[in-house]
C-alpha cells in the first residue's frame, strides 16, 4: 500500500500525514518499487555505470505498474545540469521516459525543462532544504493547454523536485500532473 498522493509506502491505503499537512503541487504519484536492496544497486548501476539495459528493464517494470491507469498526454523528465549530463553521458529519467513512452504509446519531451541555475547535490538534503535548493532552478519550455502531464523519474525521495516541476507545469497550462517513479524511498527523511 502507498499514499494515493505521493506514493510513500504506508501500512494501509489513503493519504499520508505529510500530504495532509502540505499537499504537493502534483496530483498523484506511483512507484513501481520501494527503494531498498537490491533495487538500489540496480538503479546505481544504471545511473553511474551507464548500464542502459538495466534502465530499459526498470522502465518496463514501471510500464507494467502503470498499465491500465489513465494515460497522460505527455511524459517529461527532470533535467540535469549541463555538467552532470556531460559527466554521466545521459539523463537517466529521459531514458526511462523514452522507453515508457514507446511501451505505452505516449509522447515524451526530453526538453520540457531547462535547468537555469546550478544546485547543490540533493542526496544529503532534507525536504525543506531541497525545496530551497530548487527555488528558481528550472524553466519550463512548454506551453500547455489543459494537458495531463506525467513527470518520470528514477527515484522519488522527498518529492521536492516533483513538487517544483509540477508547479511550473501547472503555471504553463497543465490541468493535471502525475509522477511516475521507478522507486520511492520508504521514509522520505532518508537520503537516497
Amino acid at each position: 500500500m502507498a499514499c494515493a498522493h505521493c506514493a510513500v509506502p504506508l501500512a494501509s491505503g489513503g493519504i499520508c500525514g505529510e500530504c495532509q499537512r502540505r499537499e504537493p503541487a502534483f496530483d498523484d504519484a506511483v512507484a513501481a518499487f520501494v527503494y531498498r536492496h537490491p533495487l538500489d544497486r540496480l538503479i546505481h548501476r544504471f545511473k553511474y555505470a551507464g548500464d542502459l539495459a538495466v534502465g530499459r528493464w526498470l522502465a518496463l517494470r514501471l510500464a507494467e505498474r502503470v498499465a491500465g491507469r489513465d494515460p497522460p498526454d505527455l511524459l517529461v523528465a527532470p533535467p540535469l545540469t549541463d555538467s552532470r549530463l556531460r559527466t554521466r553521458g545521459f539523463n537517466q529519467a529521459v531514458v526511462i521516459a523514452r522507453h515508457l513512452g514507446k511501451r505505452l504509446r505516449v509522447r515524451h519531451s526530453h526538453a520540457a525543462f531547462a535547468k537555469i541555475r546550478d544546485t547543490s547535490p540533493q542526496p544529503e538534503l532534507g525536504r525543506r532544504q531541497r525545496l530551497a535548493n530548487l527555488r528558481d532552478a528550472f524553466r519550463c519550455e512548454l506551453r500547455l493547454s489543459g494537458e495531463h502531464v506525467t513527470i518520470v523519474d528514477d527515484v522519488m525521495t522527498t518529492g521536492a523536485t516533483a513538487h517544483t516541476l509540477a508547479k511550473l507545469l501547472k503555471a504553463h497550462g497543465a490541468s493535471r500532473v502525475s509522477v511516475w517513479a521507478v522507486a520511492r524511498t520508504p521514509d522520505p527523511s532518508r537520503k537516497a
